[in-house]
């Protein structure tokens, strides 16, 4: 798995980042973003993508059910959207 990352600071101090992961495997390419705490690192917010790619691959749902979210729990994963790309 192959992962490029581009990253904007956004007014509120977090970092907007836009990622596109083209998996070797299966010859599939998606993209998405990640919204990156200030203190978050490089290495984690690669590790938070990697880790919803694998949930993938454990069969696990890739999309959201919903777009939002009305239970004031909230974990990282709520920070990241991702798309197929289209070819």
């Amino acid at each position: 798995m192959k992962i490029r990352l581009s990253s904007k600071r956004l007014h509120s101090g977090k970092c907007q980042v836009r990622f596109q992961v083209a998996e070797e495997s299966t010859g599939a390419s998606w993209y998405g973003y990640a919204l990156a705490e200030p203190k978050e690192t490089l290495k984690e917010v690669v590790e938070r993508i990697e880790y919803r790619f694998i949930q993938r691959k454990n069969g696990l749902n890739l999309y959201r059910k919903a777009l939002y979210n009305m239970n004031t729990f909230r974990t990282s994963e709520e920070n990241m959207m991702i798309f197929r790309d289209q070819k």
